[in-house]
Order: structure tokens, then sequence, then C-alpha cells
């Protein structure tokens, strides 16, 4: 069985309408929005050496005004460098374990 050509581009132009109509009539899926990272985020690292440096330093004058009036120092103040590095590590963990990708 044989088409006449009028038939033919008729069957093709049904056939491509009907291939083009649902993609014509559906919307891509939007991507979820993207979250800019604040400071903290973007630098893990630095922000831990900081809070470090910080911890450290408030840790040597509270020790120095203790000794001043006589008071026992504690374990943290008694060792303001290792403490200091614990939460430095700390600061850096929780920010990369509560960063989104």
């Amino acid at each position: 069985m044989t088409l006449h050509l009028p038939k033919r581009g008729l069957m093709t132009a049904a056939v491509t309408l009907a291939l083009l109509f649902p993609a014509a009539l559906t919307r891509p899926v939007a991507a979820a929005p993207v979250h800019k990272k604040n400071f903290v985020q973007r630098h893990p690292t630095l922000t831990g050496i900081g809070a470090g440096m910080a911890t450290h330093r408030a840790l040597k004058i509270s020790a120095a005004r203790k000794k001043a009036r006589g008071q026992k120092l504690n374990w943290a103040e008694r060792h303001p460098t290792l403490t200091g590095i614990g939460a430095g590590t700390a600061t850096r963990h929780v920010i990369k374990g509560h960063t989104p990708r």
C-alpha cells in the first residue's frame, strides 16, 4: 500500500506535532535555589584558627588575673595553647559538618 504525496505530508506533520506538543507544554523542573555561603562557611579553617587564637588569648588573660588574686587555675588556664588548638579544631569540625556543599 503506497501513500499519495499529500497524505504522506499530512501524516508527517501530524507525527511531528504529536511529538512536539508535550514538550512545548511541559515546564522544566526548577532546581533548588542555591544558598550563598557566608564568610564562616567559605573559610572554615581560617575561622577555626581565629577561634583558637581568641580562646588562647582569653585564657592567658584570665589566668594572669587569677594568678594576681592568688586563685587556683583550672586545666584550661594552665594549658591555654592546647585548649586553643582544641577549640579551633572543634570549631572547624562543626562548620564543615553543618555546611551544605
